[in-house]
């Protein structure tokens, strides 16, 4: 992984945190937490997340994610039911999500 990159790292008390990657070395990568915190962590426990995930409000089709993975895909209904947007159009009519 390159510096820089955003991406969604393993965390024990919130399961996955947004972080950016300061450096790679092996199995292990450096990332910078979005509370400021570095973390070492496994590149196995990494991620990729969308650049632009937090300025959107959540997709309604979770396969318009850049990146279809356990965080990006609980990140995107977190940001959904928070704007009460838990419905998605079908050809049935309004299902909810």
């Amino acid at each position: 992984m390159r510096h820089g990159t955003k991406v969604w790292v393993h965390d024990r008390d919130s399961a996955w945190i947004p972080a950016e990657v300061l450096e790679s070395s092996g199995k292990n990568v450096t990332v910078a937490t979005a509370s400021g915190n570095k973390v070492i962590a496994l590149l196995e426990n990494v991620f990729p997340r969308d650049a632009d995930e937090d300025e959107h409000g959540g997709v309604e089709d979770m396969t318009r994610l850049a990146y279809l993975n356990e965080p990006g895909v609980l990140y995107n209904l977190r940001k959904r039911y928070v704007l009460n947007d838990i419905y998605v159009s079908s050809s049935e009519g309004i299902i909810g999500i």
